[in-house]
């Protein structure tokens, strides 16, 4: 009887998942817990966090490197979640130094030369005023794998806004 009480319970898990687009983040780029994803992506911003799949050449190092676990993005990785920290007419630049936001250096975003394992890590060299489906995406912790190595989030590439349900 256990035992059906409990397949009972993770398939009610499993369907609240599917209908309502539950998120659940385990990472500390975002706060843990758990978030439903509106698919309404005409209102983005800064300091909105999206979750998004990455589409670029970084995605086949991210893939290699085992940056991002496996997931539902269309090359085999999970999407990412992260909050956007420069849209649409602002000026970014991304140097050696850091992510420059308006000419203004956000905090943290110093590139690291050197993943965990002690490998080479290329950063993104940008420099030029965002489209309205353009995005910078960042997270205030100095060893994040974000807009400062992968570039530009395209508006295509996100699958929505998170919403904080539960979090920690």
């Amino acid at each position: 009887m256990k035992i059906i009480s409990c397949s009972a319970f993770i398939f009610v898990i499993a369907l609240s998942v599917y209908l309502f687009d539950i998120q659940i983040n385990t990472t500390s780029s975002i706060p843990i817990g758990i978030y439903t994803l509106d698919r309404n992506k005409e209102r983005l911003d800064n300091n909105t966090t999206i979750l998004f799949c990455l589409n670029n050449e970084y995605a086949q190092i991210a893939k290699t490197r085992g940056y991002l676990p496996v997931g539902k993005c269309k090359n085999g990785l999970a999407p990412i979640g992260k909050h956007i920290v420069a849209s649409a007419n602002d000026f970014v630049e991304i140097t050696k130094y850091g992510i420059y936001i308006n000419g203004k250096l956000l905090p943290k975003s110093k590139p690291m030369p050197y993943d965990s394992n002690g490998r080479i890590l290329y950063y993104s060299k940008i420099k030029k005023i965002l489209n309205k489906d353009e995005f910078l995406v960042a997270s205030l912790k100095k060893d994040s794998f974000d807009s400062r190595y992968y570039g530009i989030v395209c508006r295509k590439e996100i699958l929505g806004v998170l919403k904080e349900l539960v979090t920690i």
